[in-house]
């Protein structure tokens, strides 16, 4: 989950991305087709088929720039290619955020958990440079033919930090965890059987039951929700939660120490099950949350640090024209909006989610906010992919037409009102300084027709307040998954409840049905023209407000190598910047 100016619950906790087939056996080795189902992401050389007028356009929102700085100079320099690598060393990273714990099976995960966790997690699958999923911790994943049961096959040999070796125990017991947490379990709600969805069948295999036909399953399975934990080590941890801080993996790195809000370190694992095809260069990671990024970013220009993720505007312009750092930058990625809880007043009321909208000033937040580093966004996806909709228009900086809608609700219940304006809570993260400037922007645009009180709440809470509904309207940032169906996790009816993933507790049946009819089906055009659908839909419930598409940016100094172009355990190249989640396992100095 992402909220604006830290890091993203996983879904994308960002629990993972909703749960998503291949008809056929999809070996490790054979990842991005098998009997010519989709496993993943189309690749763009074929995303327009069929599609004449979107010829050339992405479905995956693969990174779009890479950087080098010069003096004085801006952006547009090929990078370099990487000499030989080097061992040893500490990179030293900064975070915009920190997370509440980095056990998988009990903490939300933002981008900055995720920067510590897949050093210590392989997770069951990720995705390859095109978007794809491939199967990764697993060897293979397989399907029936209506996509309703999976079956996934582990590799042999995979042994955790604490030497255990990893068996279909070890998942059983996870994922039977993360059903069990009240928060990470919404994930796989409308999805899953809870009662009978994961089976024993040898020591290395496991069969998964969904609710519904699921054509894409494995990518539920690519982050919080594909990291697995020694069945015992868990069993402990329930016991004593403070292990939720120092969780055991099977990946190339180990926690060695943790300061909440201060600074984690991890150390090579000496151990390593995949060393021999995956090398472990540096010795130590240790990641700093650093709330204002603008400080991280100065710090990186005189070589105190040695990368900073972040969406900070001030921050990515400090990168790019800073001597001896270069910036991997991903536009393509997630959205940054305000949500609008329409389950309680005023805004369950359209009217005043209408008039919030018309009133909202986006041009000023692009212009004063963004600094020209992130594109105005009008709709969920950006309009390089596929699925974007160019006939949906965000309607905002149209003050003159909120004031009529605010005085018709006035006049309806004037309980929510005061001196002619609507009553209502802006929350949003903190400490930040980029947020509160957020803040106090949207405030000016919207106080002549609302009395706003800001809330401004620690970050690793903000997300349990969200889900709980205890907000009028937040600032996020979310969606831009690998696959769309990945976004109806955040829109489905029965994503509504007590604890809610559905942000905005608005229930379109109709837009439902659609969703589920994608998830189903791998006919890429019909898929498109349900997605583009929903964007439609999106707009007219005037539950989200659209500011801009998010520019993450990674900023590396000259000495860090192999950021991108990192392998899989069978050789396959992987995402380099998903998000801002990146993976650190076999970055090296020098």
């Amino acid at each position: 989950m992402s909220t604006a100016g830290t890091a993203e619950p996983s879904a994308q906790a960002e629990p993972a991305a909703s749960p998503e087939r291949s008809d056929s056996d999809v070996s490790a080795a054979d990842g991005d087709r098998a009997g010519g189902a989709e496993t993943g992401a189309v690749s763009p050389d074929v995303a327009g088929e069929g599609s004449p007028e979107d010829e050339g356009s992405l479905v995956a929102p693969l990174d779009a720039t890479t950087t080098v700085a010069v003096q004085g100079a801006g952006t547009g320099v090929e990078a370099p290619a990487d000499p030989l690598p080097l061992a040893g060393g500490t990179l030293r990273v900064a975070v915009d955020g920190e997370a509440d714990g980095l056990n998988p099976a009990a903490n939300n995960f933002a981008v900055s958990a995720y920067v510590m966790a897949y050093p210590m997690f392989d997770p069951l699958a990720y995705f390859d440079a095109e978007g794809n999923w491939i199967p990764y911790l697993a060897e293979s994943f397989t399907s029936n033919d209506d996509a309703t049961v999976w079956r996934m096959r582990l590799r042999e040999g995979v042994r955790f930090h604490d030497g255990t070796e990893m068996t279909a125990d070890d998942v059983v017991a996870t994922i039977s965890a993360q059903l069990a947490d009240p928060v990470i379990s919404l994930v796989y709600r409308n999805t899953i059987e809870a009662g009978d969805f994961i089976t024993k069948i040898d020591d290395l295999t496991v069969e998964m039951r969904v609710a519904r036909p699921s054509a894409r399953f494995p990518l539920a399975l690519t982050g919080q929700l594909g990291m697995v934990l020694p069945s015992e080590w868990l069993e402990l941890a329930r016991e004593d939660p403070t292990l939720n801080q120092k969780p055991v993996g099977q990946g190339p790195f180990m926690i060695s120490s943790r300061v909440q809000d201060v600074a984690t370190t991890l150390v090579r694992n000496p151990d390593y099950w995949a060393a021999d095809r995956m090398p472990v260069y540096v010795d130590r990671i240790e990641v700093y949350p650093i709330t204002d990024m603008v400080i991280a970013a100065e710090r990186l220009s005189v070589g105190d640090l040695d990368l900073a993720i972040t969406t900070n505007a001030e921050a990515t312009l400090i990168m790019r024209e800073s001597a001896g750092v270069r910036t991997i930058e991903n536009l393509r990625s997630d959205e940054g909006f305000a949500v609008i809880n329409s389950g309680r007043p005023p805004f369950d009321d359209i009217r005043a989610r209408q008039a919030l909208t018309f009133a909202a000033d986006r041009d000023g937040y692009l212009e004063l906010i963004r600094q020209g580093t992130s594109p105005p966004a009008d709709t969920m996806f950006h309009p390089d992919l596929i699925w974007h909709n160019p006939d949906v228009k965000q309607e905002t900086n149209m003050p003159e037409r909120a004031g009529p809608l605010v005085a018709a609700y006035c006049a309806d219940h004037p309980e929510n009102c005061s001196a002619g304006r609507i009553n209502m809570e802006l929350h949003f993260g903190g400490p930040s300084v980029e947020n509160v400037r957020i803040a106090d922007l949207q405030i000016d645009a919207w106080e002549e027709f609302f009395n706003v009180t800001p809330v401004e709440i620690l970050q690793d809470k903000l997300i349990n307040e969200v889900v709980l509904g205890n907000y009028d309207v937040v600032n996020w940032r979310q969606f831009g998954t690998i696959d769309p169906d990945s976004a109806a996790l955040w829109l489905e009816c029965d994503s509504i409840g007590f604890i809610s993933l559905n942000f905005a507790r608005y229930c379109d049946p109709a837009r439902d049905a659609l969703m589920l009819e994608s998830r189903a089906i791998d006919d890429l055009d019909r898929r498109v023209e349900i997605w583009r659908r929903i964007q439609e839909m999106i707009r007219d419930s005037y539950t989200y407000i659209f500011y801009y598409h998010t520019n993450w940016a990674v900023g590396a100094r000259d000495g860090v190598h192999r950021i991108c172009g990192q392998a899989s355990p069978d050789g396959t190249e992987l995402w380099c910047n998903n998000s801002g989640r990146v993976l650190l396992n076999g970055v090296w100095l020098g």
